[in-house]
């Protein structure tokens, strides 16, 4: 019965790491239950690779409890994991020499951009009605100016590239480009900032 009433106590923030510190597994396993599975989705929209995000997650939580007796968190412990896996993310990325092609390419989920800036947003972001958002947005463009961006951001082609498969020019490509961006930078303000 004790147990019970010490793992209802980790809802508490500091009593959460007073006991991860003093090395309770179950202090331990509850962060892990709690936060695994959304971190796995966070490293994996920005790894985009299935193994490297597991590899990104659990390398975070083994750090977490090699370091857990000097453990120092400023702020809460979720936005301290969710750094951890952001920065472990990063790293891989840097890694594998790919940061540019990132950036060049854009990425499939159009609220990832505010995520690599800022991975605090991802904890406003969680919910399914965001990623509905998201997608209902970019649905709602206009056919051509839909066709350009998901052309641009989601397959990673260049404007010259699209231009010619289109048979217009760049410069209408890249108004169709302004026009997307500001059309869901409006629709979906609450949700992100580009």
């Amino acid at each position: 019965m004790q147990d019970n009433t010490h793992k209802s106590n980790f809802s508490n923030n500091k009593f959460l790491l007073d006991a991860l510190r003093e090395g309770k597994e179950e202090a331990y396993e509850y962060i892990f239950l709690k936060y695994y599975n959304n971190l796995y989705s966070y490293a994996f929209r920005i790894l985009n690779n299935e193994s490297d995000a597991k590899e990104c997650v659990q390398s975070t939580f083994c750090h977490i409890w090699d370091i857990r007796k000097s453990l120092n968190i400023n702020d809460s412990l979720k936005s301290y994991i969710y750094r951890s896996v952001y920065n472990g993310s990063i790293d891989i990325i840097r890694k594998k020499r790919v940061l540019e092609k990132y950036e060049e390419k854009g990425f499939l989920d159009t609220y990832i951009y505010s995520v690599i800036q800022n991975p605090e947003a991802e904890i406003k972001l969680l919910g399914s009605e965001t990623r509905k958002a998201v997608q209902s947005s970019i649905n709602s463009l206009p056919e051509r100016c839909r066709e350009i961006f998901i052309r641009c951001r989601v397959k990673g082609y260049t404007h010259a590239e699209i231009a010619s498969s289109l048979n217009i020019s760049v410069k209408t490509v890249e108004n169709q480009m302004t026009i997307a961006l500001t059309k869901l930078r409006e629709k979906l303000k609450y949700f992100i900032f580009f």
